[in-house]
């Protein structure tokens, strides 16, 4: 083998090796992407979930597992990246294919379980009208639920604030926070007559949506790094091979 064939082959193995740590980098900010978006699901954007009949608490877990096994194994491969283990990169290649359907079947469920939160909209805020007492704070009773919601997105109600029995409408129907706990008695136009269910739904549909758009395009992180793995454990063998004869 020429001088210039040996070249080739030395500057085909970094450029291997390189867009392989690349991958892996981008890799290991997806599993940290993952993370946060779990965390958040948790905390800010629960409780629009949660006053959904279709609500589960293992969605934002499932987030935060994935999430951890991406970060931890992105960061365990650049040890074998770095000395170019042949037999550790074919198993990191296997792991990334894993990791590749798993982000997928993660964002088809995700998608999944949009429309199951959605579709038990109605069926939340009716139990939560029902069941209101305007007592507890959110993080011990589901009575406030609806106030919560009510307060954050400007509504009253589900489709209205006729969905409130006569002479009980709660403060969170109110435009003013200090008003009394009824303000059926405040003027119309000052408060929120719209209903929850219009913007809950846009609001649960477009970052559902988005979450499970978003995993969909991590998921090609994982398919190009483990062709570059294969490709860089193929080149190490072929080197090893070349310099031995």
């Amino acid at each position: 083998m020429g001088l210039g064939d040996q070249q080739a082959n030395m500057f085909s193995y970094n450029f291997v090796r390189g867009m392989l740590l690349l991958f892996n980098v981008l890799l290991w900010f997806s599993g940290l992407l993952i993370i946060l978006t779990g965390i958040w699901m948790q905390t800010d954007f629960k409780y629009y979930l949660k006053i959904s009949d279709g609500y589960t608490i293992y969605v934002p877990y499932l987030l935060l597992v994935v999430g951890g096994i991406l970060v931890f194994a992105a960061s365990l491969a650049c040890s074998c990246i770095v000395r170019v283990d042949p037999t550790m990169l074919i198993v990191y290649g296997g792991f990334l294919i894993a990791a590749m359907f798993s982000l997928i079947l993660l964002s088809i469920y995700i998608y999944d379980y949009k429309d199951h939160v959605i579709a038990g909209l109605p069926v939340g805020i009716e139990k939560e009208v029902k069941h209101y007492n305007g007592l507890g704070s959110i993080s011990n009773a589901n009575t406030t639920l609806i106030d919560y919601v009510q307060n954050k997105l400007g509504c009253c109600g589900g489709k209205n604030h006729l969905d409130w029995p006569k002479d009980s409408l709660p403060s969170s129907c109110c435009w003013r926070d200090d008003a009394a706990k009824n303000c059926t008695k405040t003027a119309s136009g000052s408060m929120h007559e719209g209903g929850c269910m219009p913007k809950l739904v846009t609001l649960i549909n477009t970052n559902l949506s988005s979450i499970g758009v978003m995993l969909s395009v991590l998921a090609l992180f994982p398919l190009f790094a483990m062709v570059f793995s294969y490709s860089l454990a193929s080149a190490s063998r072929r080197m090893d091979y070349q310099s031995i004869s």
